[in-house]
């Protein structure tokens, strides 16, 4: 192993013994953990013995030496700072794509419960029902396809309505306070 003279006649065995405790010290002060400490003062001397360098007396290595670990330690609270602020929004999404995954299970479950029951309904009622929730038609619309009156259309989608409201009381403590238009909406 090699020990490089940093001035004088002191190497860098000398210059480790000598401050390697009390930059750990000084680091702990920035970095508040004193394992933490101890990797920013190992890290700097690694790279001292790596890039020996001459220093012209002990005051211009002690000055070096407490530079380094104050840059380093900052750096590496910029790092923790930019780590924990992409944890937080990792965190922030799957807690957002977790919401709107439940909420799509939700939807899909109610809707695949509302098919369900309008296949129940009378064969009138269920295809004036598709025709305009399904298909998003108007009432003159399906008036006109269907060869109804528009007051047929609006007294069938009304019973229609009333029968769903029957068939899906089950689901009312889910979606209990919505009306069934916003219902129809949020579905279709």
């Amino acid at each position: 192993m090699r020990n490089p003279i940093l001035y004088g006649d002191k190497t860098f065995s000398d210059c480790f013994r000598s401050y390697y405790q009390p930059l750990c010290y000084f680091a702990s002060g920035y970095v508040k953990d004193s394992e933490k400490a101890e990797d920013v003062v190992q890290d700097v001397f690694v790279r001292l013995l790596e890039q020996p360098q001459q220093f012209a007396d002990e005051e211009h290595l002690k000055g070096w030496l407490y530079k380094s670990v104050r840059n380093a330690c900052l750096d590496d609270i910029k790092l923790s700072e930019i780590h924990a602020r992409v944890l937080e929004e990792v965190q922030q999404n799957a807690t957002e794509e977790t919401a709107d995954l439940f909420h799509g299970i939700v939807r899909s479950e109610i809707y695949a419960r509302i098919l369900e029951a309008v296949d129940e309904l009378p064969v009138a009622c269920g295809t004036i029902f598709r025709m305009a929730y399904l298909e998003g038609l108007e009432n003159e619309e399906i008036a006109a396809r269907l060869n109804l009156s528009v007051n047929t259309v609006k007294s069938q989608k009304n019973k229609a309505k009333n029968q769903l409201r029957e068939l899906l009381k089950d689901l009312y403590p889910v979606i209990s306070g919505v009306s069934f238009e916003a219902l129809m909406r949020w579905l279709f």
